[in-house]
């Protein structure tokens, strides 16, 4: 994580505790998110439920956590990171026996199976933001299942 003071990783725990507190939504319920900043847990709804993925949506963003939780998980984005995460794991696809590489089954598993929880944070600039997401991401509480950097690259061809 980026360097912090004990302030904001005090802050940032705060932040963390009221976002798990917040009420668990569905894909039904992204008309009703705010258009401002904030922060994002997707869960899979197990027992214990596993989170799936973090993130933030910046002030640069219009619409905020809106446009950026419609842009993981709405159905007219089916190539989101979330859909991309989801694509590329053979092991969820075993477990819930479901080909995820296709988008309509993808759909259905946002619809069936994983909810979110938002935070708005509206007054916290963008770079505070990003070390908020990082403090998720590094979160032994949370241990995301995916970052931004867990799709697997495709293997380059060259050399065989």
């Amino acid at each position: 994580m980026r360097n912090t003071s004990k302030v904001a990783r005090h802050q940032f725990y705060n932040l963390f505790q009221n976002l798990k507190m917040s009420p668990l939504r569905t894909v039904d319920d992204l008309p009703n998110v705010p258009p401002i900043p904030g922060a994002f847990i997707f869960w899979i709804d197990e027992a214990p439920p596993r989170c799936l993925f973090v993130g933030v949506a910046s002030p640069k963003l219009e619409d905020g956590l809106l446009e950026r939780l419609t842009g993981i998980i709405g159905s007219e984005r089916p190539k989101s990171e979330l859909h991309e995460f989801l694509a590329q794991d053979p092991a969820l696809r075993r477990e819930y026996k479901t080909d995820l590489r296709k988008p309509e089954n993808r759909n259905r598993f946002l619809q069936d199976h994983v909810y979110f929880q938002y935070l708005t944070i509206p007054d916290m600039k963008e770079d505070e933001l990003k070390t908020f997401e990082d403090f998720l991401k590094e979160s032994s509480e949370l241990n995301p299942r995916y970052t931004r950097n867990s799709i697997p690259q495709k293997r380059s061809r060259k050399g065989k």
